[in-house]
């Protein structure tokens, strides 16, 4: 999945981290983020062929799946738009999340939050999508996103760069807002809030 330059009035900054400093992210991907994929395919095929997560990683780990604020059962017939807002988990704990869960004998009780087959197919192009990621799943798997590059809300950066302890930073090793080199220190002094943000991390 290529990404292209970024946008037009949009922020890019390139964190050089070291590997244990990933999961620092995890909180901000379960805010969301913006990818650029291939849209008009079911929700299956977006995440085995075009987000590249493997098929037992799907049957197996993702064990709820929401799309535009609705539950995901039957991945093969539901078709993700343009502007999507896409939702992954693992199994969440309790009646709660086993009603949430995938094919759930549970699944009658929410049925007005539950996706329908798709009725009309369209042809499958590039576009974007929301994704947010929670849990163990954003632990897993954010990195793979992550250094491919996101598009995120200023706002949720600044809260994640306020939020993460002193040692956070001595694992950055470099840093370039806008392709100029900047002190990591700095980062958390600058004022993101109204900005979007083009993301990148190189882990070493």
């Amino acid at each position: 999945m290529s990404l292209e330059p970024k946008p037009k009035q949009t922020i890019s900054l390139h964190l050089t981290v070291e590997k244990d400093r990933v999961p620092a992210f995890s909180p901000m991907l379960s805010q969301g983020f913006t990818i650029k994929t291939k849209v008009g395919c079911s929700v299956r095929n977006l995440i085995c062929s075009y987000l590249g997560l493997s098929a037992d990683y799907l049957e197996l780990r993702l064990q709820t799946i929401f799309l535009d604020g609705k539950a995901v059962d039957n991945i093969e017939t539901v078709l993700v738009h343009q502007g999507s807002t896409l939702a992954l988990s693992a199994a969440m704990p309790g009646l709660a999340g086993a009603t949430l869960r995938r094919g759930s004998a549970y699944a009658a009780m929410r049925d007005q939050i539950t996706h329908k087959k798709s009725t009309t197919g369209e042809n499958v192009k590039d576009g974007t999508i929301y994704l947010k990621l929670f849990n163990l799943v954003a632990e897993e798997i954010g990195q793979l996103f992550l250094t491919q590059g996101i598009w995120i809300s200023g706002k949720n950066l600044q809260k994640l760069f306020k939020r993460v302890p002193a040692q956070f930073w001595a694992g950055c090793r470099a840093a370039e807002v806008d392709s100029q080199e900047k002190k990591v220190h700095e980062l958390v002094h600058m004022n993101w809030e109204k900005e979007r943000v083009f993301l990148k991390l190189k882990v070493k």
